[in-house]
């Protein structure tokens, strides 16, 4: 009996990659191979005969370069090959459930799902030939997405959009939440009517980045639709947002009563 694995089952595929030999954990803790850097796929076959083990790779190859820890944009890893999975963007785009902390927001930049800086400035990966099988060449819609289409999806465009691939886990709540913060932190004014419209999204998640991100484009449209929308708003932590959104914009001295900001 047998039973292939290819990030498809909770099995610590690096773990037994660096115990077959197939290469080292790199300060990034990502397994790095001399030939293929860590720009590959790994895959397990689970089988219950025993085989020969292959002898485990025992030696690092990263020398003195720190280059992945010194370009981590939020500062995820803690000490050569310890990563905070809470600081990290890839976590954070899709992991995480909850709004993005404050402080990790202006850090991510634009990225919405995922992220591949620490591999990006790898030497190692250098050394990678590109992949030549079409099954892993990204969709042109998908690699670089516009994003002000993606603030702007349904429930239903988003699933017939996305529906097979790994842009469904964050959910469209998650997504667009990222996709809110991206704008505000590329401070794109022609954005600020689409984000308008997601302060009034169904999913508070949404409504939340939306308000952060208007806050930081800023502009007259930005600051009577915060106002607006902060006479209607019932969520207690939306209204927070809103409330600090137009504090930073040099608008919320005297917020409108209906925001309710309670203390922790």
């Amino acid at each position: 009996r047998g039973r292939a694995v290819v990030d498809t089952a909770p099995l610590l595929e690096r773990d037994f990659a660096r115990l077959a030999g197939l290469g080292w954990f790199g300060k990034n803790t990502m397994l790095l191979n001399r030939k293929l850097g860590s720009w590959f796929f790994l895959g397990a076959v689970l089988l219950d005969i025993d085989l020969q083990p292959d002898l485990p790779h025992e030696t690092s190859h990263c020398g003195t370069c720190t280059a992945c820890l010194d370009a981590c944009p939020t500062g995820a890893f803690l000490e050569p090959g310890v990563l905070d999975s809470r600081r990290c963007i890839s976590y954070l785009t899709i992991e995480l459930r909850t709004p993005i902390p404050k402080n990790l927001r202006q850090p991510m930049g634009d990225w919405i799902f995922g992220c591949d800086i620490c591999q990006d400035v790898c030497p190692w990966n250098r050394k990678a030939e590109p992949g030549t099988d079409p099954a892993l060449w990204p969709r042109d819609d998908l690699a670089t997405p516009d994003l002000l289409s993606l603030l702007g999806l349904t429930d239903e465009e988003f699933r017939d959009r996305f529906r097979g691939t790994a842009l469904t886990r964050p959910r469209r709540r998650g997504l667009l939440r990222n996709v809110a913060i991206a704008l505000g932190n590329r401070r794109a004014t022609e954005a600020v009517p689409a984000l308008l419209r997601a302060l009034h999204d169904k999913e508070p998640l949404i409504r939340g980045a939306a308000a952060w991100a208007l806050g930081r484009i800023g502009g007259d449209a930005a600051v009577r639709g915060l106002e607006n929308r902060a006479k209607r708003e019932e969520d207690r932590d939306v209204s927070r947002e809103i409330a600090e959104a137009l504090e930073a914009l040099g608008a919320g001295r005297n917020p409108p009563s209906s925001v309710e900001v309670r203390p922790e």
